[in-house]
């Protein structure tokens, strides 16, 4: 996930030399230039759009109004936009492995920070944790707020890290120690190690598609 959205900073980053195959990208844009500002950083780094998750904001705690008056706009602002893309292909059908679909929605209503920060909501992480069940999760642009078990977090502002470098290589290795290094454009397959394991219970519960219209 990415945030702090800059397009001159980040259209400059090689995701393509971290990004595996299949990998899924999430990228705050805010609102009006920045949608289309974050697709060309998309297709750029070999990713399609696939979803767009919109924050709206109730702003209930904030005595003054979050609403921005932006002259080069229309109407006020009162929501930001992150889109995921997608590198590779995925199906539901047969990489149930590899991500959740349908468990949660597009939509996020929450409060918006009253201290000017450019703090997201908690929701973003768990959409995102219950939908791609790779293990490895990168944020860029980090704050100390964004330290998250579970993710790698980078960032200029951090004061601190909870980054282990043994036990980071541990979480992607099988019992003989093997670390999953790629797919080569491959799926990876079920039992992979750098991939959350489930169990009966979980797929029990799991959304499953319609089925197909004869």
């Amino acid at each position: 996930m990415l945030q702090n959205y800059k397009y001159a900073s980040v259209n400059c980053l090689n995701q393509q030399a971290i990004a595996d195959t299949p990998s899924f990208l999430f990228l705050w844009v805010g609102d009006g230039v920045g949608l289309e500002q974050g697709r060309q950083c998309l297709k750029k780094w070999g990713f399609r759009r696939c979803e767009d998750v919109c924050w709206v904001k109730t702003n209930k705690k904030n005595a003054s109004s979050g609403l921005r008056h932006d002259s080069r706009t229309l109407l006020q602002h009162s929501k930001e936009h992150c889109l995921m893309g997608i590198k590779g292909t995925v199906r539901r059908s047969t990489d149930g492995h590899v991500i959740h679909a349908n468990i949660d929605t597009d939509i996020i209503i929450a409060e918006e920070p009253t201290d000017g920060s450019t703090k997201k909501p908690d929701d973003m992480y768990r959409i995102i944790e219950h939908f791609a069940l790779g293990k490895r999760r990168l944020e860029l642009f980090g704050e100390d707020h964004n330290i998250r078990p579970g993710w790698l977090t980078l960032g200029k502002d951090l004061s601190y890290s909870n980054f282990n470098k043994e036990a980071y290589n541990r979480s992607f290795a099988d019992n003989d120690g093997k670390v999953w290094l790629g797919g080569g454009g491959r799926n990876p397959p079920p039992g992979a190690p750098h991939l959350i394991v489930t169990t009966p219970e979980i797929e029990g519960l799991r959304p499953k598609s319609p089925p197909p219209k004869n």
